[in-house]
């Protein structure tokens, strides 16, 4: 999720959960909110130390490292300004861990359990990067500048608070029972994927038969028929499948490309056989980001990666 859904929505936790506790400890809670996306200050040193989980959204995004980090930074914390170590501790990572929780709920993998695991997990329920809650998210912000100056009393603020904690808590709930809802209905070859909007979703149907392949995207709501947005079929040769497959295993190399819902293209032009595979959870519209692997059809060999943008064009 974007960097000020996970400062509201840790805010507002601490607001319905800790309030009656006190307010002291609020920004420390806002600060382990927000620390694991911080990795992004980390990604150069994977130049030196050469491990993937330097990433955003790697080893950061743990459970375990959770534990360790708000363990330092809570004895640190104690030592310089002597507050208690315990309670320090308990909010740097149940704060730390509802960062985690938040992006389980994404399109994007995660090693939640790093380093005792490097298993990466998502459950699908929410857009990475969400345009609509990072939308909400800032006018939870900028809307107190206007609304408190003509309404001061408490009253008014923590009827605005409360009302955007029910709408975020309901808003995710909706989002978890549409994917639970949905996904019972799927078949092994298919996916769910959310939509922009919590009643709008996508299903993504995946087969290969042979050297046959048929890729598809379903637009549907909860409220509506389903609408066919995208369908291609294409039959490759022997030599293309192993192309095909090889475009395959080059991307699982790649840690940030590999976590990504894959839609396969291919592209036919003189002397090069090209496979474009699109992130399905960064499509706009038929819009996507896109990776490409190109080979040369006289040699047989791999001769290099692209990345782009652009519309997956509907072939049958």
């Amino acid at each position: 999720m974007d960097f000020f859904t996970h400062l509201v929505f840790g805010a507002l936790m601490y607001l319905l959960l800790l309030k009656e506790v006190t307010l002291d400890y609020l920004f420390l809670a806002i600060f382990f909110s927000i620390l694991p996306d911080l990795d992004v200050f980390l990604t150069p040193l994977k130049k030196v130390i050469k491990s993937n989980y330097l990433e955003h959204r790697g080893g950061s995004h743990s459970y375990i490292v959770g534990i360790i980090i708000s363990f330092i930074i809570s004895v640190i914390r104690s030592l310089i300004i002597q507050q208690p170590f315990i309670f320090v501790w308990i909010i740097g990572f149940s704060f730390y861990s509802l960062h985690v929780s938040m992006d389980l709920l994404t399109t994007t993998k995660i090693p939640y359990l790093f380093p005792l695991s490097k298993k990466e997990y998502s459950f699908y329920v929410e857009k990475a990067g969400s345009f609509f809650t990072f939308v909400n998210s800032i006018i939870f912000l900028i809307l107190p500048l206007f609304i408190f100056r003509l309404f001061t009393e408490i009253y008014f603020i923590q009827l605005y608070i409360n009302m955007y904690t029910s709408f975020f808590l309901i808003y995710y709930f909706y989002r978890i029972l549409s994917k639970l809802f949905v996904s019972r209905t799927l078949d092994t070859n298919q996916k769910y994927l959310p939509g922009l909007l919590p009643f709008y979703f996508k299903v993504y149907n995946y087969q290969i038969n042979g050297n046959e392949i048929l890729s598809s995207i379903e637009k549907k709501s909860h409220f509506s028929k389903k609408t066919e947005e995208i369908k291609i079929k294409v039959t490759l040769s022997s030599q293309e499948k192993l192309f095909y497959d090889e475009a395959w295993k080059l991307n699982k190399k790649n840690y940030y490309f590999a976590k990504w819902t894959l839609f396969p293209t291919v592209i036919r032009e003189e002397g090069i056989f090209t496979v474009r595979f699109f992130f399905l959870e960064t499509m706009m519209h038929t819009r996507n980001m896109y990776i490409q692997y190109n080979f040369d059809i006289d040699s047989q060999a791999f001769i290099g990666v692209e990345q782009g943008s652009g519309h997956i064009q509907n072939k049958k």
